[in-house]
């Protein structure tokens, strides 16, 4: 079954609340790093491999240089997760 893009971003806000140890952040489309106090370059590796765990994904370089914001990363995700029919 494949997962919508709000099922992707609330996935994706729970494994950030966890890896970042804050249960207040609420993610958006548009939300980038500088919106997340606790979004450093060391919390930003953890939280990649976090969602490619949950998720049984792998992202690669140019798709990690690209993302924008929170919202093109989901959208990534469903696509990937779609292609596997996850």
């Amino acid at each position: 079954m494949t997962q919508t893009y709000e099922q992707v971003l609330a996935a994706v806000n729970r494994i950030m609340c966890e890896t970042f140890n804050n249960q207040a952040i609420q993610l958006k489309y548009e939300t980038t790093a500088r919106d997340v106090a606790e979004w450093d370059s060391l919390n930003h590796i953890e939280l990649v491999l976090a969602v490619e765990k949950h998720f049984m994904i792998r992202f690669n370089f140019v798709e990690l240089q690209k993302f924008k914001n929170v919202g093109e990363m989901c959208d990534n995700i469903v696509s990937k997760l779609a292609q596997t029919g996850s």
